[in-house]
C-alpha cells in the first residue's frame, strides 16, 4: 500500500499521463488486470503536452528536448530570384584559326549574357541581352572580358555597367548583315564594348553622351589587360599608347578590343 500511495504522488509530480495510469480504473480492467485509465485523462493529456511546448521554448529550452517529434524540418536553400541567371562559364581549349578578317574558331567559349560588372547587347536593334550564337571567343578573351567586367565593379560600383557587343560566332567566321556585318571577329579574338554614358543609362552612346573619364579608364584598363589593339572613334577624346590604341572610322560608339590569342600570334 505504501509503495502504491508513492508511486502515485511521484506520478501526480510528473505529469497528468503518469497520474492517470496511476488512479484506479472506474471501469472495466484491460486484459492482464491492469487497470484501463478514464478518456478525459488522455484527452487532458494531450493538451498539455500540447502547451508544453511554447511554454518550453518561452523558458529558454530548446524544443527538440520537450517533444522531438514537433521539430521543423531543416530549412531549404533560399530559391533563385526571379529571372535571375546565375553566373557560370564552360571553359574549354579553345583556337583562334586564321585571321580576324578571315578566320574560324575551334572549340569557342561563350560569354553569359550577363555578369558581373557588364550586360550583353545586340548592336543591330540594341536588344538586351545579345543573342548566344554572337557571344563566343577563345578562352582567353572571354577571361579578359569577366576580369574587365568584375575589375569595373569594384572600381566603379555606382556607374553603369560595361555593355559588351558583339564577339564571334559559336565556329567563327563572317557575321553577314547588312547593318552589323563586321569585317573582322571571324576567329574569336574581338569584342566590341559600348561608351559609358554620363546620365547613368545603360544603352546607345557616342560623343554627344559618353563619359569621357570613365571611357578612358576603360581604355586604360583594356591596355593594362595586355590587349593586343583598341580601336576608338575620331571624334573621341581618348588616348593611348601609340601601337596598341588606334583611331578608326565607325568607332565613335563603341571600342573595339582584341586580345592576342595565346597559342598563336595576335594578328
Amino acid at each position: 500500500m505504501i509503495g502504491a500511495t508513492r508511486h502515485r504522488r511521484l506520478a501526480l509530480a510528473c505529469c497528468p499521463a503518469c497520474a492517470a495510469s496511476a488512479r484506479p480504473a472506474h471501469g472495466p480492467a484491460e486484459r492482464g488486470g491492469v487497470p484501463a485509465a478514464p478518456r478525459w485523462a488522455w484527452m487532458a493529456v494531450l493538451a498539455v503536452a500540447a502547451a508544453l511546448v511554447p511554454l518550453a521554448a518561452w523558458r529558454g529550452q530548446p524544443a527538440a528536448q520537450v517533444l522531438a517529434a514537433e521539430a521543423p524540418p531543416a530549412a531549404l536553400p533560399a530559391a533563385a530570384a526571379p529571372g535571375e541567371v546565375p553566373f557560370r562559364v564552360e571553359w574549354r581549349e579553345s583556337v583562334a584559326s586564321g585571321v580576324p578578317q578571315a578566320g574560324r574558331l575551334v572549340g569557342g567559349v561563350e560569354l553569359p549574357p550577363v555578369g558581373p560588372g557588364y550586360y550583353t547587347y545586340d548592336p543591330s536593334s540594341s536588344a538586351i541581352p545579345n543573342a548566344a550564337g554572337r557571344r563566343f571567343g577563345t578562352a582567353a578573351l572571354v577571361a579578359e572580358l569577366v576580369e574587365l567586367g568584375r575589375w569595373w565593379e569594384r572600381a566603379h560600383p555606382t556607374a553603369p555597367r560595361i555593355g559588351v557587343g558583339d564577339l564571334s560566332r559559336p565556329e567563327g567566321g563572317s557575321f553577314g548583315g547588312a547593318i552589323v556585318g563586321h569585317v573582322s571577329h571571324q576567329n574569336g579574338l574581338d569584342a566590341d564594348l559600348r561608351l559609358p554614358r554620363r546620365d547613368g543609362v545603360e544603352g546607345p552612346s557616342g560623343p554627344w553622351s559618353y563619359d569621357r573619364a570613365l571611357t578612358q579608364s576603360i581604355v586604360d584598363r583594356l591596355v593594362a589587360q595586355g590587349a593586343g589593339l583598341v580601336l576608338i572613334g575620331p571624334s573621341l577624346d581618348l588616348h593611348g599608347p601609340r601601337g596598341v590604341v588606334g583611331r578608326w572610322p565607325n568607332h565613335d560608339d563603341h571600342i573595339h578590343v582584341r586580345f592576342p590569342d595565346p597559342d598563336g600570334p595576335a594578328n
